[in-house]
């Protein structure tokens, strides 16, 4: 391989720094079978680059194919959410993709946590302590004990299923960015 060549495969992997690194690799050794591939069948560096393009755009498609694969959450996933709108999303990533991902972590972690607060709250009332730090007011409606563990537990529920839609959200519009993938 040439100095073009390589010069391009260091570009892709620089754009891909927040997959993990056997990702990287893999990708890096798809792309440069590719180019041998092309290179024996007589095709010059210079076509080659052309054929493939701007390398940050391949490596925007490559990391969108990966972050939408699968809809599951992870942390390394979340990381890589934020890298991909910074990096490659554009304005509307850059605003929409952000919000939509924290507020959807924050919304399932909430939904986990708003049930627990309500069976403390229980707890504490069968107990004979009236804890109050833990509540919840909806307008000037304030639940009794006997009725906080319901209210916090369907609340959670709610709360972790928007969580959940968002985060679906947020891998559809990654995955529907990322169509441009090129076909080598």
């Amino acid at each position: 391989m040439d100095k073009i060549t390589n010069d391009y495969l260091v570009k892709i992997e620089k754009y891909l720094k927040s997959m993990s690194a056997s990702e990287r690799l893999d990708i890096v050794k798809e792309i440069k079978s590719v180019m041998l591939e092309l290179q024996n069948n007589g095709v010059s560096s210079e076509q080659i680059i052309e054929r493939l393009g701007n390398p940050k755009e391949l490596a925007k498609a490559y990391l969108g194919e990966a972050i939408s694969k699968n809809s599951k959450f992870s942390w390394r996933k979340f990381g890589a959410v934020f890298v991909f709108c910074s990096s490659f999303a554009g304005v509307s990533g850059m605003l929409l993709l952000p919000f939509i991902s924290t507020l959807s972590i924050a919304l399932m972690i909430s939904g986990v946590i708003t049930p627990i607060g309500g069976i403390i709250k229980f707890v504490g009332y069968l107990m004979g302590y009236d804890i109050a730090g833990i509540t919840i007011q909806m307008g000037a409606f304030t639940p009794s004990p006997m009725q906080f563990l319901p209210i916090s537990i369907v609340t959670g529920v709610l709360m972790f299923w928007l969580g959940k839609v968002l985060w679906k959200l947020t891998i559809k519009y990654i995955h529907t960015i990322s169509q441009k993938k090129k076909t080598l």
